[in-house]
C-alpha cells in the first residue's frame, strides 16, 4: 500500500469512529469495507475487516458475535450482488444500503433478546432508516476521494 492509501484509511477510520460516536446505531465503516472489496485487493480488505471488526465488537455493548454476522451478511451480499450488478454502480449501493438497514433492524432485534434487553423499535427503525439512507452518499464520497488519491489518479 502506498503511503497516500495508508493516510486514508486512518483517516477515514478515524472519522468513522467519530461519526459513530455522533450517530450512534449507524456502522460509518461499512462504506468503506465494500470500496476496500472493490479495489480487489484481499490482504488489504481482510486487515481493514478485521480491524474495524475488532473496533465495532470491542466498542459495542451487543454480545460478541454481532460484528462478524454484520460484516460476514455485508460481505456475502456484496460477493453476490456483484454478479447481478456492476460493483460501482450507485443503485447497487441503494439497494445494499437497504439490505444493511434491515439487517440493522432484524440482527439488533435477535441480539436484544438473546440478552434479555428491551430495545424502543421507535429508536430501532430511526437507526435502520438511517443507516439505509446514509451507506450509498457515504460511499459515493469516499469513492471519489479515493479516485483522486495520486496513486489513483489514472485510474480514475
Amino acid at each position: 500500500m502506498r503511503p497516500a492509501s495508508i493516510a486514508f484509511w486512518v483517516l477515514f477510520t478515524l472519522a468513522g469512529v467519530w461519526l459513530e460516536n455522533v450517530i450512534p446505531g449507524v456502522d460509518f465503516l461499512a462504506p468503506g469495507f465494500i470500496l476496500a472489496m472493490q479495489e480487489e485487493k484481499w490482504p488489504v480488505s481482510i486487515w481493514l475487516g478485521l480491524i474495524w471488526l475488532f473496533i465495532q465488537e470491542g466498542t459495542g455493548s451487543l454480545a460478541f458475535g454481532m460484528g462478524l454476522l454484520w460484516y460476514g451478511l455485508l460481505a456475502g451480499l456484496y460477493f453476490f450482488g456483484h454478479w447481478l450488478f456492476e460493483a460501482r454502480n450507485f443503485l447497487f449501493m441503494f439497494i445494499l444500503g437497504l439490505c444493511l438497514g434491515t439487517m440493522h433492524f432484524l440482527l439488533i432485534n435477535v441480539m436484544s433478546v438473546l440478552q434479555d434487553w428491551v430495545v424502543p423499535a421507535q429508536r430501532l427503525a430511526m437507526e435502520s432508516i438511517l443507516q439505509t439512507l446514509i451507506f450509498p452518499i457515504e460511499w459515493g464520497l469516499i469513492y471519489l476521494i479515493h479516485q483522486h488519491l495520486p496513486e489513483n489518479i489514472d485510474a480514475a
